[in-house]
């Protein structure tokens, strides 16, 4: 799939350009020989933390005046979506920086990430991409055929956030609170794993090479309270990098973990 407009690209300027000036300016307050009032400490908001999601995927097809979607995934693919133990995804966000907009109740937010996609293939399916089809597509396993014991797609990615956040209390880890906004990412990491055996052989294969999508540019919302909230993740790029429609996008719900501590 050709992307000659990517926002994500633009994502991860802004992000990094938000985060370099507010270190050029911490470094200019520091070397300033004016005294100054002491600073006030970081504003802490909710990208920083752990959060741990249901997977599913939905069907597009069309623009956004002439469409038709459905949720869940093609049957031709066999994803298994309905079980958080074999399709999930956990996100880990180390750094954070929320800039104040209105005292701590409404700031922006931006930060560093990582998000980790497994998605589970049922024991009948194994995936392959036909360049005739120009799609991710699969070939039916009898249960006769091959004992599959391993099936699933991984993917790894690198995020940066554009977020707006709202909350009740100057506190972060108190009352409730709202954010909203784009997340764009890149892959750093993917691979396609099946294991099996036939004729009593037991074969291991990897695809490191599988056509996901090597970008992200997600809708992410969350609401909460204190350090806990429910989060959703709508992509807006297709899962697999293919030609021909439908394409499919993912979805994730879940909880995060925010990791705010006491703020004075």
């Amino acid at each position: 799939m050709k992307i000659n407009f990517n926002p994500a690209y633009i994502l991860l300027t802004c992000g990094l350009f938000l985060i370099a000036s507010d270190a050029f300016s911490n470094e200019n307050l520091v070397n300033d020989t004016i005294p100054r009032p002491s600073k006030k400490p970081s504003s802490e908001g909710y990208w920083g933390g752990l959060s741990l999601n249901l997977v599913s995927m939905a069907q597009f097809q069309g623009d956004l005046e002439d469409y038709d979607a459905s949720f869940g995934a093609p049957d031709h693919l066999g994803m298994e979506l309905d079980d958080i133990s074999e399709s999930w995804r956990v996100e880990l966000n180390p750094f954070e920086h929320r800039q104040r907009f209105i005292g701590e109740y409404i700031a922006f937010t931006t930060g560093l990430g990582f998000d980790w996609w497994h998605v589970g293939i049922d024991d009948e399916h194994l995936l392959y991409f036909s360049e005739d089809e120009e799609r991710v597509m699969s070939t039916f396993i009898g249960s006769d055929s091959l004992a599959i014991s391993k099936n699933h797609l991984d993917a790894v990615y690198f995020r940066l956030p554009l977020l707006v956040s709202l909350r009740t209390s100057r506190k972060g880890d108190q009352g409730m609170h709202v954010e909203a906004g784009l997340v764009g990412g890149y892959r750093i990491w993917s691979q396609y794993k099946t294991k099996y055996k036939h004729g009593g052989i037991q074969t291991e294969q990897t695809v490191d090479a599988f056509p996901i999508n090597p970008f992200q540019l997600h809708a992410r919302f969350a609401v909460g309270f204190g350090n806990v909230s429910l989060l959703t993740e709508v992509s807006l790029l297709p899962f697999f990098e293919e030609i021909r429609s439908p394409e499919v996008h993912s979805l994730s719900l879940g909880l995060q973990f925010a990791f705010n501590g006491k703020q004075n």
